[in-house]
């Protein structure tokens, strides 16, 4: 009966332990703020005078200036944003401010530069920035 007291105390003494560690454990993941996960892939901002943002910028304007079939039609009034993300390459997402035939407007583009250097416009969006922010 000794031992079967024994064995039972330290079952007890076991169960106790684990609980009072685990309530422990959920108070200081409570109490410490935890920063937010940035993803390895996520858009992170870049400035406009590196090279590949203007390299990616005069292929976009480039691009749809050919798209549209005028040089005249769409004229770059300012950036308001610009963001890289690598992935299989590099994706360049810019906001513009542009004027089209005599309106200012907003364009969202995305350029991507394959691995093997080449570019090519992903995405144009007319009007997805909303407004300037500057």
């Amino acid at each position: 009966m000794n031992a079967k007291l024994r064995v039972s105390r330290w079952i007890v003494g076991g169960v106790v332990f684990v609980g009072v560690a685990a309530s422990l454990f959920e108070v200081a993941g409570q109490s410490s703020p935890r920063p937010a996960p940035v993803r390895a892939n996520a858009y992170q901002p870049v400035a406009l005078d590196d090279r590949d943002v203007q390299t990616a910028l005069n292929f976009a304007l480039a691009d749809q200036k050919k798209a549209n079939r005028s040089e005249g039609a769409i004229t770059l009034l300012d950036v308001l944003t610009e963001e890289r993300q690598a992935s299989k390459g590099d994706n360049f997402k810019l906001c513009l401010s542009l004027d089209r035939r005599v309106r200012a407007v907003t364009a969202r583009t995305v350029v991507h530069r394959s691995q093997k250097r080449q570019w090519s416009v992903a995405l144009w969006a007319w009007g997805a920035c909303g407004r300037s922010k500057k």
